[in-house]
């Protein structure tokens, strides 16, 4: 028999540690621009007896024991809570589109300068952007967050962009793309815990800790062999929920299938 334990590598202010999480959420959503996080954290040998404050560096990576970790969280701490354990609330890189104020007006500008521009204070050392064709005529903007801003934008242009920061912390604004290759796949009988049914023709996919995030495609082989091509718009992670393991809830739409 293979037994996979959980490995979970926390970076929080100057300190990086592997083995101190009780429990873990991390969610994250297509029409959310931030993803959240929440540690509960073992100090038993006082590796974290500093605590944390607002705004130090988080970074999760995760995977499994004697395995590489992957990028699962890079954000900032919104809280923090020590006695026994210290509790961590934790805002992804997108914090910065909605603690950013603008005022100013665009006028004939291309869509990407304007974003480019726009998000130039978060200082993201990675954007990636879907190529658009056109200018905005006009975009005044007076004390407006980057959301709003940038929500602005896609209204004006009657653009269905998502905007959003990834687990590495990378910036995105890019329209939404069914057709891409699937990331993972997944089957019934083999790696599938939890497989419903949701209205509005959504599903509701669990599974082993996987690094799985929103916007991204996944693959389910049915128990006939049958592979049916899904949009991930919605993930949460966890560890140590109710005695569980690490986890990962995917809610899925069905894509376009090549």
């Amino acid at each position: 028999m293979t037994w996979n334990a959980p490995e979970i590598e926390v970076t929080l202010g100057v300190k990086t540690r592997l083995g101190s999480v009780r429990t873990m959420e991390v969610a994250a959503a297509r029409n959310q621009p931030v993803a959240t996080a929440y540690l509960d954290l073992s100090n038993v040998r006082f590796e974290w007896q500093d605590g944390a404050k607002d705004k130090d560096a988080l970074v999760l990576r995760w995977g499994w024991r004697g395995q590489e970790l992957a990028p699962l969280f890079t954000g900032t701490v919104l809280r923090a809570h020590l006695r026994e354990t210290l509790q961590v609330w934790g805002l992804c890189r997108g914090r910065a589109l909605v603690d950013t104020r603008v005022t100013r007006t665009y006028q004939n500008e291309s869509v990407l300068a304007v974003i480019d521009h726009l998000v130039s204070p978060c200082n993201y050392e990675q954007t990636s952007c879907t190529t658009v064709e056109t200018e905005i005529d006009k975009l005044p903007l007076r004390d407006n967050t980057l959301v709003e801003a940038i929500t602005f934008l896609n209204r004006r242009l009657s653009l269905e962009h998502a905007f959003y920061c990834d687990p590495e912390g990378i910036f995105h604004w890019e329209a939404f793309d069914p057709g891409q290759e699937p990331a993972f796949t997944f089957t019934h009988g083999q790696d599938v815990s939890e497989w419903k049914a949701l209205p509005g023709n959504r599903f509701l996919l669990t599974v082993m800790g996987t690094p799985v995030w929103h916007s991204q495609v996944v693959a389910v082989v049915d128990r006939e062999g049958k592979e049916t091509r899904y949009f991930v718009e919605q993930v949460r992670h966890t560890v140590g929920i109710n005695g569980a393991g690490a986890r990962s809830q995917l809610w899925l739409t069905e894509a376009i299938n090549g």
